[in-house]
Parts: structure tokens; sequence; C-alpha cells
């Protein structure tokens, strides 16, 4: 079929939102086939993208055991598993048609697919930033995914801080958490922080343990604000149509900027939150 071409989807669940959402806005013609590993699909359950008529989506187990394909990342690039991986992407090449071009996500890492299954993969993401390539691949003006109103301290009154990551380094501390309550309560604000399959403080009432993908939509949905670190969560806010800060322990990273927040300059790091340098200076 002409133009015809396949999307590998094996990386975590940020850059699959980032993937679908794009997709689900896509003005391209070309027959679009997304391939996305198993792990990935109860998240795709709970927020039920629509699709346009020339994408579709299938589900294949390629035993990632993670967030992602271990050759996509330092810890388990060289655990055995990965090669188990592998062994099930080049099984699964062997059943597509050969004559569309097949695109892994992102440039970076790709060496050790293509060495290990033989096969040429384009890449989607090269240089620029995520949201941008997906926006190029799928033909879409990142325009329109800006067009959230900016809550503020003074407008938002419900406040949802969602302060786990997949890195450790990335969670938001007790610390900043207190200070971010400290300073949307006194407008008046609702904060609820949710902590994923953790135990709560007993005497902690602003705390709310979510278990699956399905509650944690059902919170963003129903919050005025989102506040997160570079994570799943402030992809799902940009999915779903929510402001949201964007929070990083060090510098800020561009590559994963939502066009919401590029928009609003909606970024911190953690010392900026300490120092009152962010958006905690909004009175």
């Amino acid at each position: 079929m002409k133009n015809a071409r396949t999307v590998l989807l094996l990386r975590a669940y940020g850059d699959f939102l980032i993937a679908l959402h794009l997709a689900s806005k896509s003005r391209s013609s070309s027959p679009t086939t997304l391939i996305a590993s198993k792990h990935l699909e109860p998240l795709y359950v709970a927020i039920a993208p629509e699709l346009p008529d020339n994408i579709h989506i299938f589900f294949y187990d390629f035993k990632i055991r993670g967030q992602m394909m271990g050759c996509f990342t330092n810890k388990f690039l060289f655990h055995p598993h990965t090669c188990i991986e592998l062994l099930a992407l080049r099984r699964m090449l062997h059943k597509l048609v050969p004559d569309r071009p097949i695109y892994l996500e992102q440039k970076k890492r790709a060496f050790l697919p293509r060495l290990f299954c033989g096969y040429p993969f384009y890449s989607v993401v090269r240089r620029c930033s995520v949201y941008k390539a997906y926006a190029d691949f799928f033909f879409v003006s990142l325009q329109q995914l800006e067009e959230i109103p900016l809550e503020t301290k003074k407008t938002a009154k419900k406040i949802l801080i969602v302060p786990d990551a997949r890195q450790s380094k990335r969670i938001i501390s007790d610390q900043l958490i207190q200070l971010i309550q400290d300073n949307y309560t006194t407008g008046g604000a609702e904060i609820t922080v949710a902590r994923f399959k953790k135990e709560a403080d007993p005497g902690r009432q602003d705390v709310v343990i979510y278990h699956d993908f399905e509650q944690l939509v059902s919170l963003v949905r129903n919050a005025d604000l989102i506040i997160g670190s570079d994570s799943m969560p402030v992809h799902l806010a940009q999915f779903l149509g929510k402001p949201h800060y964007i929070l990083y322990p060090q510098s800020v990273n561009p590559t994963f900027f939502t066009p919401f927040a590029l928009r609003h300059k909606t970024y911190f790091t953690f010392e900026d939150v300490k120092s009152g340098k962010s958006f905690l200076r909004d009175v």
C-alpha cells in the first residue's frame, strides 16, 4: 500500500502518550500501523483515544518487563532479559509486510535493535523535541495543543500533585510538596497528593493512593492544575487538556517539554521551587 508505514512503540508510558496524542490529531493521509508493547495496553484502555480511520493500533508481547525495552536504558542495557526482548522483536518483524518502512520512536539507542534484528529502522525522533517530531510525522500543528488556559494560584481550586517518577532522582520530595501546599492553601485551594501504590500516612487526609491508570486518569480529569515531575502524569495532563507545571531535579530538559509548558514556561527545577524563583511567586 502506497505510503504505508509502521511505528513500533516500545518505550516508556510518557513516550507512548505523546505518540498517541499526536496520532489522534493526525492530518496525514498515510496508512499507519502502530504496534505497541503489550505492557502499554492498560494505559491505552484507560485513556481510550479516538484514532483516525487510517491509523490502526495493535499490541504485541515483546516480553518487556519494565517500562520500556531494556536496550533503551543504561540500567538494563546488558541484562540477559534484554536479549529475550530483542528476540521477540525479531520474531515480530518476520511477520510484517516487508514493503513498508518501519519506525522506531527515537534514533537514540536504535543501534542495538538494528544490529540484532538486521533491519534498517527509521526513526520518528532524531534531534528535535519529541512533541515536535511526532507533530511533523503526523502533520499536526502544535499550536492547537498549546491552547490550554493557564490556571494560577488565584484561579485553580483543585490542585493535584503527582510526585512519583520512574527515575528516583525525579521524585518530588516531601519538602517540596510541603512548600507547594503552603503556597496554594493560602489561596483556599484544595490540594491532593497522588502516590502510586504506596502506604499513605494515616494522619494525612490529602494523600490519595492510586493503583492503576483508570484511577490516575480520573484524578487528572477532576483537577484544575497538575504539578508533577518530568514523567508520564504531566503528559497525561497535556493529553487531557489540563494546565500543568513540570519540575526537574537539576537543569530542565527541553526534549520532553509539553507544548503547554513550552508556551507558558511552566517548567522549573527543584531548586527554583526552594528558592522562590518559580510559579510559587504568583500571588
